[in-house]
């Protein structure tokens, strides 16, 4: 009898995959990512794309948030958890629809992109660009390859539930599609295992 078990599924459920991002550092990391590279201020008009169960929450300030997730299981824990912190709604970036363009601040994606193909994320960015204020950022943290890279982080990258993990370049080609202002840097210690991760902060000039 074959045993085809594959241990992901389980992440599916929101308490054990926020328990599986504390072990292995995820829950550290979107902490330095928002300390770091986000750099929210107080009142700013923030939208998360793939907000899971919401946990990036306890390091924001108080905001105004929007959080978005495919996942019915994760935006049902958010509402639960965080239901007094921001508005919460069940969609897809194929099915996602904004009521009011050009209204945010800030649109982030945390461990999105890897997760959907190019016309996917093509579907998203075009979503974050509509959703953005004329100065507004877009600010996305995913996986990536690299030349010579550590082989532990390679092996972690391939059992990432995301099949869709790019180089830098790919990253940065896809952006440039709606964004003409691209930075993004490679950090290899936010979490707690070997992991190689990309974080861009994308705009268009002023």
């Amino acid at each position: 009898m074959s045993f085809n078990f594959d241990p992901r599924i389980i992440l599916q459920h929101p308490i054990i995959y926020t328990t599986y991002q504390k072990i292995v550092g995820g829950y550290r990391a979107r902490k330095l990512f928002v300390e770091n590279n986000v750099k929210i201020k107080t009142g700013q008009k923030i939208l998360d794309i793939g907000c899971g169960p919401g946990d990036i929450l306890n390091f924001l300030p108080k905001v105004d948030y929007t959080g978005i997730d495919l996942d019915k299981n994760y935006i049902e824990q958010a509402k639960k958890k965080y239901g007094n912190k921001g508005i919460f709604k069940c969609a897809g970036v194929d099915d996602l629809k904004l009521i009011e363009n050009h209204t945010f601040d800030i649109v982030i994606t945390a461990g999105v992109l890897h997760h959907l193909t190019d016309e996917q994320c093509l579907k998203l960015f075009n979503i974050a660009y509509k959703a953005l204020k004329p100065r507004g950022r877009f600010i996305s943290f995913d996986g990536c390859y690299i030349p010579n890279q550590n082989k532990i982080a390679v092996y972690f990258l391939k059992k990432d539930r995301g099949q869709y993990i790019r180089t830098q370049t790919e990253y940065e080609q896809l952006a440039s599609n709606y964004f003409s202002k691209i930075h993004s840097v490679i950090d290899e210690s936010y979490f707690r295992i070997p992991y190689t991760s990309i974080i861009m902060d994308c705009k268009n000039s002023d």
